[in-house]
């Protein structure tokens, strides 16, 4: 995969030095990295890029191993992408995401307790235990995509379906009195089983829809 996404990555940060100032689109769109805004171009008969900002905030629960967990996802990232079209429309993209992608949050009480590790804790008032997942700063994507090809001024449609790839990094933090109480066993037990579970996004699915504008 690196022999595909490192050659075209490097074309995406070239680009914005030798771009034709005439040539190109301007998009927006959504997915599941969040909402975006970018500009993209045609560098050759088969060849392109397109960079955009892409912005994810939201908030959600899940359970784990009969922890809830009260989290706020945030992605905030700059994508370099080069593009190899297949045909006239349809094209290979790989390229890079350079920024933050983190989930933070905390495990929620139930009835002033906390189980950790099959192992229920009293949480006194300002206890808690902190969840924190980082992606990695750079990591690689690869896919398929429609548009972004350059046809000339006016409305367009695009999208893309691949994965962005990189292995989160789980910590589990107990926080006020309940760092004293818990025992780091059960705590890195825990954050073992979540990491595991994150495991799982270590190729998150990227899949975005929107319209461009040429000109």
């Amino acid at each position: 995969m690196r022999r595909i996404v490192c050659p075209l990555a490097a074309a995406a940060c070239a680009a914005t030095v030798c771009l034709p100032a005439q040539a190109g689109e301007v998009f927006t769109g959504v997915g599941t990295t969040g909402f975006e805004l970018g500009f993209a171009a045609k560098l050759g008969e088969s060849t392109g890029i397109h960079v955009d900002g892409e912005f994810l905030n939201y908030k959600r629960t899940w359970d784990n191993d009969g922890v809830t967990y009260d989290a706020k996802v945030k992605f905030s990232s700059l994508g370099l992408y080069g593009n190899y079209f297949l045909t006239e429309r349809f094209r290979l993209t790989a390229g890079v995401l350079i920024g933050s992608r983190k989930v933070t949050g905390t495990g929620v009480s139930s009835g002033g307790q906390i189980t950790v590790n099959g192992t229920t804790y009293a949480l006194q008032a300002g206890d808690s235990l902190g969840l924190d997942v980082k992606f990695p700063a750079a990591s690689p994507y690869l896919g398929l995509g429609f548009g972004h090809a350059d046809n000339g001024p006016g409305l367009g449609l695009y999208f893309d379906v691949g994965a962005v790839f990189g292995k989160p990094k789980v910590k589990l933090t107990p926080n006020g009195n309940l760092a004293n109480t818990v025992n780091q066993s059960d705590v890195d037990a825990e954050q073992a089983k979540l990491q595991d579970k994150m495991n799982k996004l270590r190729a998150y699915p990227a899949i975005k829809l929107g319209l461009s504008i040429g000109f």
